[in-house]
């Protein structure tokens, strides 16, 4: 006999309630406790037993996609030796074995994002909050404090559409403490492959960096190794830009008293991105920097030849030095990527961030790139409260900071107009009702920023911070940056955590929002394709604006079920 949804969850219901009644005839409540919790919900260690509790553990998703829900446990006594165990889904189709179990672990924010009204912060700092995802089990939960194993089940791309039901096995060691079901509805719905959108978190692959984290310097085995593993988390995420720079592995030579580069390492570095299957634009970074001071002077690293040997200098970019470099460097990258065939997929920064008082160096510069690298298209982190004409024959690809362009959204569309693109970018700001990755908002606001890049037509998204990482990258969630002048917001400097044994990274529960909101975004533009209409009314129902938008997971699971049924 076939039951519908409404059976099905009646059934659910009587067999918790069954469960619950037979532990209160025993006189006793169960060692561990446990429950359901939708994922875009935070839980604190001080959350009651059964607190944001699903009744009802059905979850949807699309074929191609990730879909990843909470156990939540509690107990009155600490309990140890803890694992959780995801067993096969059995459905319609092949049982789904594609799944992962992680447990949350909880990170230090010292203060709270500052400019931000109080209902859109979840707890007043200072506190912990929830964000790493940690993979070694077995794990403990101590008495009286709640935790919650993240649950991420993988939908393969030809799964049968249908119910499947699935289970948790909770135990203690070998000791199974509750088999916990829950149902899984796969939609004919898929997430298209490759997503139509352009990902790019920065990554500080600096020596120092992996030294302290990693052990490891530039050019080693181990080195290589985990810069293969990098890669191939962050294809798992949807990154889709190569975040080689150009400079920096660029290796220079001195031959016959000339400047000539090595750029060997520069292709082994793309080349270990695309085998790890990240396969999108090449970020070459910046050419000039300037500290982030009032009237810093542009600089430029230039390596110069002085007594027969390649030193690098830091120069003002007027210095006749660093205009001599630039003209050697960028013919000799242009020719190698004109061999390799990535000219077109090649993006060149010049100045991150530049206003209008650096208006002159950074024209001159970008001119330069457009003479001597012809067919490279150059890309800029800007923030568009300032005037943006300078950037019209200088730059293709505006990356705008969300919260500069809500009255300039006229002048976006005119840069597309004129064959431009536009991504938009998120670093210390927005604020305020604005969503954005900060780790004591919600959820929902990191999910969303990909339904706006859906909404108002963008064609990216970048982030500046990755994994630049204090020293106690748990324990402090906010470090300081430009020379003790900038006091981050927590969870701005990065939304992955370092794996050490692993020699790769740890995810983020944002970082999985941000994943599943990136999958939003390709099922919204698979729709748009043939029912537009229908696509526009869904992004509207979410989306009303930058400031306005759905805030409640319940309402959110509505929406997200009604655009997966739409196909």
């Amino acid at each position: 006999m076939r039951m519908n949804n409404s059976s099905r969850s009646r059934v659910f219901a009587i067999a918790a309630a069954a469960a619950l009644l037979a532990a209160a005839a025993c006189g006793r409540r169960p060692a561990v406790q446990h429950w359901f919790v939708d994922s875009l919900v935070k839980i604190f260690p001080d959350d009651p037993p059964g607190a944001h509790h699903l009744a009802d553990p059905v979850f949807h998703a699309a074929r191609n996609s990730h879909v990843s829900f909470q156990l939540a446990l509690r107990a009155r006594r600490a309990a140890g030796d803890l694992y959780v165990d995801v067993l096969p889904l059995a459905g319609p189709g092949m049982p789904i074995e594609s799944a992962s179990a992680r447990w949350v672990e909880y990170v230090v924010v010292t203060s709270n994002t500052r400019d931000t009204p109080e209902e859109e912060l979840l707890r007043r700092a200072p506190a912990l909050f929830p964000d790493a995802l940690m993979e070694s089990f077995p794990f403990t939960v101590s008495e009286n404090r709640t935790r919650t194993v993240w649950v991420t089940i993988t939908v393969p791309p030809d799964q049968e559409p249908g119910e499947y039901q699935g289970r948790l096995r909770l135990r203690q060691g070998r000791r199974t403490l509750a088999l916990i079901p829950y149902r899984l509805v796969v939609h004919r719905a898929a997430v298209p492959d490759p997503i139509p959108l352009s990902i790019n978190n920065y990554f500080n692959l600096s020596d120092r960096h992996l030294e302290q984290f990693y052990g490891c310097s530039r050019g080693s085995d181990t080195y290589w190794r985990l810069i293969r593993n990098i890669a191939r988390f962050l294809a798992r995420y949807h990154q889709t830009a190569v975040r080689a720079g150009a400079l920096s592995l660029a290796r220079p030579v001195v031959r016959g008293g000339s400047l000539e580069f090595d750029f060997s390492d520069f292709e082994r570095f793309v080349e270990t991105w695309e085998a790890a299957g990240v396969r999108g634009e090449i970020d070459g970074g910046n050419l000039l920097w300037r500290e982030r001071r009032r009237n810093a002077p542009v600089m430029l690293r230039a390596w110069v030849v002085e007594n027969g040997r390649p030193i690098q200098r830091t120069l003002r970019v007027e210095d006749p030095r660093a205009q001599q470099f630039l003209r050697r460097f960028l013919p000799a990258l242009h020719r190698l990527l004109e061999s390799r065939g990535w000219t077109r997929r090649y993006r060149q920064g010049v100045l991150d961030e530049p206003h209008e008082g650096e208006r002159e160096p950074f024209v001159r510069t970008a001119r330069l790139v457009r003479r001597l690298m012809p067919g490279v298209r150059i890309i800029e982190p800007v923030g568009a409260r300032q005037d943006l004409s300078y950037l019209e024959d200088t730059v293709d690809i505006w990356v705008v900071q969300l919260g500069t362009f809500d009255d300039k959204l006229d002048v976006l569309d005119a840069h597309r107009k004129r064959g431009g693109e536009v991504w938009f970018y998120t670093a210390l700001a927005p604020r305020g009702r604005y969503p954005n990755r900060f780790i004591d908002y919600s959820l929902l606001k990191v999910r969303l920023l990909h339904w706006m890049n859906f909404k108002y037509g963008f064609r990216g998204f970048l982030h500046w911070g990755g994994n630049f990482w204090g020293p106690e990258p748990f324990k402090d969630t906010q470090p300081v940056i430009n020379q003790g002048r900038t006091y981050l917001p927590p969870g701005d400097a990065y939304i992955t955590y370092p794996n050490r044994a692993g020699l790769s990274l740890l995810s983020s529960i944002r970082l999985e929002q941000m994943r599943e909101g990136i999958e939003d975004y390709g099922l919204l533009a698979e729709l748009a394709k043939s029912k537009p209409e229908a696509a526009r009314q869904i992004a509207d129902s979410m989306v009303a604006s930058f400031t306005d938008y759905v805030r409640d997971e319940v309402r959110f699971r509505e929406l997200h079920r009604r655009l997966l049924e739409s196909f």
